[in-house]
């Protein structure tokens, strides 16, 4: 931790001038998300602009937990060049670090549009994908059975997993490769995801961001799916991406060990009381839109984004509440997740690895396994 706090106090401690190099274009930058010269920047305005990089969600809520020293949920005009600089970093292929904030990188490029792709592709731009590789990819994909054209991220993990390359790589690779963030990959987009396997298998670093070349060239003139937050917990599960659009989906999680339940599950008190839950009950009614009795990564967006805590703090809370992996959460598994932000924040308890029994809502306690 003292190591931590040292490389926030060398971060604080660097002038505008050190962290732009004196470039105008990070002022500019300053300028788009904080024009009426407030100086700060709110959370959502920040992601809304920082997704335009090309870079994963995983890297940008990175980046964020960085930047946000104080852990305000909002960043100042250095806070914010911060974030440029280390989104330079990750685009020029280095580690996502404060560590590297003196390392002379080119200025960060952002997209104009909300095009998932990096800003200069040009439809003619070769595809380093050869005619023989896509053969094979595309023969393990009608292999895996698409529906619809359409691979699920429940289809494509096993092949993934299969190459033995760590998770974090193969969640990497999903990022780069779900080009329109609907969390299921179409042939072209398994390509790039196949393609990248491979060149890792040889030795060759997953890229932080996708190299204009390897963007297929049936996605460089197709409209993209407006931005969406990468400050947000993205549920491990993508079962529900099509209708929720909950943000872009990692490579899904292993299931997550459930806590054994006591002999009596029923007769241990709920930690969340008579009076928070009527409290957390009238929020639900507010923020279930479709009254379908489970609320979605989008409609608790914002809720979660106020609370200004760490995208990873937020991420764990998610998927411990969500019980059954669905990637939405019932009335009684969003009070626990109200329960457990509200213990970050008045009491500064990081939510637990495990949920304990007494945390586990009632309802789901009879679905609870060892």
């Amino acid at each position: 931790m003292k190591a931590v706090g040292n490389r926030n106090t060398m971060a604080a401690t660097l002038s505008l001038t050190q962290l732009s190099s004196g470039n105008p274009i990070y002022d500019k930058y300053y300028r788009q998300v904080d024009p009426t010269g407030s100086g700060r920047v709110a959370a959502a305005d920040a992601a809304l602009f920082l997704k335009r990089s090309g870079l994963a969600d995983l890297i940008l809520g990175k980046i964020w937990d960085l930047a946000d020293i104080e852990r305000k949920g909002s960043l100042n005009k250095q806070q914010f060049f911060i974030a440029l600089r280390l989104v330079a970093c990750a685009q020029n292929g280095l580690e996502v670090s404060l560590k590297n904030l003196n390392v002379a990188v080119p200025p960060p490029t952002f997209n104009d549009t909300s095009s998932p792709l990096l800003a200069g592709v040009a439809a003619d731009t070769p595809w380093v994908v050869k005619p023989e590789e896509k053969m094979k990819f595309d023969s393990i994909f009608e292999s895996l059975s698409p529906v619809g054209g359409m691979l699920s991220g429940d289809k494509v993990k096993p092949v993934l997993l299969n190459s033995k390359l760590p998770v974090d790589i193969l969640g990497r690779v999903w990022e780069l490769s779900d080009l329109d963030r609907d969390g299921m990959l179409d042939r072209d987009e398994f390509s790039v995801a196949m393609f990248l396997v491979y060149r890792a298998l040889e030795g060759e670093s997953v890229p932080m961001s996708l190299p204009p070349p390897l963007v297929p060239p049936s996605k460089r003139k197709k409209p993209a799916v407006a931005p969406v937050m990468p400050l947000l917990p993205s549920p491990p599960s993508v079962k529900d991406s099509r209708s929720s659009h909950t943000g872009s989906k990692t490579l899904p999680h292993p299931p997550k060990p459930a806590p054994a339940p006591a002999p009596t599950p029923a007769a241990v008190p709920w930690v969340v009381s008579a009076a928070e839950k009527t409290k957390y009950d009238e929020l639900f009614s507010k923020t279930d839109g479709d009254m379908d009795g489970l609320v979605s990564g989008a409609e608790v967006r914002d809720i979660f984004l106020k609370t200004g805590l760490p995208s990873a703090t937020l991420a764990r809370i998610w998927e411990l509440c969500d019980i059954g992996d669905m990637g939405k959460l019932t009335r009684e598994q969003f009070a626990l997740a109200l329960y457990l932000i509200n213990l970050k924040l008045t009491k500064g308890l990081d939510p637990p690895q495990t949920l304990s029994l007494e945390m586990i809502p009632p309802s789901d306690r009879q679905n609870s396994k060892q």
